[in-house]
């Protein structure tokens, strides 16, 4: 595939490096002790690298180890007792899992992004990705990249392509639509372009990774 075909399938539809964990979460920590600990829960990735915080009444309490696989989030909070573990996983605007303390005991977490909607008006704002997208991004060096990206659905599954503007085609894989968090793949000899973006109405923005750690903004408008 030719690099500009490549560069421009970066456009697609991809908020950070980390996917859909990335952002603020608001989280319930179910204690062995029965207690329940409310805090925020913040993920940045700073120049590719996780990092992670937990924020209350108290202030903000660093994380340890941190990492990020797809949707999978997992750190570590020290205490006077020891490290406590915690393991999540990321589904649209939810999160869950469970944290383990050192003596072995353990309780589950769960979560809901920051300012997202309730589950029924999340589903009337997602809409669909199906038909065609135009997208527009701006490149490194200042000028500007148009692809369309056009999608058809089939029993509540994505397939989609790509097509440059000198007419390169490009299939895209493994689309998904929860929440409103679109996410996708895109193949090629270097690597597989992969990322998640928020839908809202007829309109996409983010950025998006190539296998070569480039990142590109870009809005997509959908008609």
């Amino acid at each position: 595939m030719k690099l500009k075909m490549m560069i421009v399938l970066s456009l697609a539809f991809c908020v950070s490096a980390f996917g859909g964990v990335v952002g603020k979460w608001k989280v319930a920590a179910n204690a062995p002790d029965g207690n329940v600990y409310n805090v925020d829960l913040i993920v940045k990735d700073e120049g590719g690298k996780a990092s992670a915080v937990l924020s209350s009444e108290r202030g903000e309490m660093p994380l340890q180890d941190v990492a990020i696989a797809g949707d999978d989030l997992t750190f570590k909070l020290v205490m006077d007792m020891g490290p406590i573990a915690f393991k999540l996983k990321a589904e649209g605007d939810n999160i869950a899992g469970a944290m383990t303390l050192p003596d072995g005991t353990g309780g589950k977490v769960t979560g809901k992004r920051d300012g997202a909607a309730p589950a029924g008006a999340a589903a009337v704002a997602s809409g669909s990705v199906a038909g065609k997208w135009k997208v527009a991004a701006k490149m490194p060096d200042g000028g500007e990249m148009k692809v369309t990206m056009e999608f058809t659905e089939t029993a509540g599954k994505y397939s989609g392509q790509a097509t440059t503007e000198n007419g390169e085609v490009a299939p895209v894989t493994d689309i998904k639509l929860e929440g409103g968090v679109f996410s996708f793949k895109v193949p090629t000899d270097e690597g597989a372009w992969a990322g998640t973006g928020k839908l809202a109405g007829n309109e996409i923005k983010g950025t998006v990774k190539a296998p070569n750690g480039t990142s590109l903004t870009f809005v997509a408008i959908k008609g």
